[in-house]
């Protein structure tokens, strides 16, 4: 019985984990610096600031913005690699689950 407990216990969390980590999404940013990841929640304007992209890698439909807090001119991107031979100002994103 009590190892029946701890199954089910072991059981709830790993659920209450892989529910959580499935709420983000990580997109990959390329500027002159460098490459960075950023983890972006779903459905959640996140502020990024970067000033000179020149590439983006994403794996789920992102939105990205020039303004803060999604405002601006702006741009959906679907999963893929996309570069630009221009820098472009990326200041906030939009992820869909």
């Amino acid at each position: 019985m009590y190892s029946f407990k701890v199954i089910s216990l072991l059981s709830t969390l790993l659920l209450a984990g892989v529910g959580s980590a499935k709420l983000t999404t990580t997109i990959g940013l390329e500027t002159d610096e460098g490459s960075h990841t950023v983890h972006i929640p779903f459905d959640d304007c996140t502020q990024v600031g970067q000033f000179e992209v020149r590439g983006v890698f994403l794996s789920k439909t992102c939105r990205l913005f020039t303004g803060v807090g999604c405002t601006g001119r702006n741009t959906l991107l679907q999963p893929g690699e996309h570069t630009s031979s221009e820098p472009v100002y990326v200041d906030s994103v939009l992820c869909y689950p």
